[in-house]
C-alpha cells in the first residue's frame, strides 16, 4: 500500500500574492459597487449589477484561497458557499 506522505510549505511569497490578490478583489468590489450606485436607475443598472456579484464572487474567491493557504489543514479544502444546483435541490 503506497504511503501518501503531506509535505506542505506554503511560502511566503505565495502568501503575500495571495494576500495582493485579496486586497486587488476587494478593491475592484468597491469600484464595482460605485459603478453600481451610479447605474441605478438607469438601463445599465442590471449590468452594474451583475459585475457587482462577479466581483463580490471573486472576494469570496480569493478569501477562500488565502485562508486555505494560511491554514494546518491543506486537505481540508474549503467548500464554497454556493452552487449553481443549489438552486434546483431547495427549489
Amino acid at each position: 500500500m503506497a504511503q501518501m506522505i503531506e509535505d506542505r510549505s506554503t511560502t511566503s511569497d505565495e502568501l503575500e500574492n495571495a494576500r495582493n490578490r485579496l486586497a486587488k478583489a476587494f478593491a475592484e468590489r468597491d469600484r464595482a459597487r460605485e459603478r453600481y450606485e451610479s447605474a441605478v436607475g438607469t438601463t445599465s443598472e442590471l449590468g452594474a449589477y451583475m459585475r457587482l456579484r462577479q466581483a463580490g464572487d471573486h472576494v469570496s474567491a480569493c478569501d477562500k484561497w488565502l485562508r486555505w493557504a494560511e491554514s494546518e489543514y491543506p486537505l481540508a479544502a474549503p467548500r464554497p458557499d454556493h452552487t449553481p444546483l443549489d438552486e434546483l435541490i431547495v427549489g
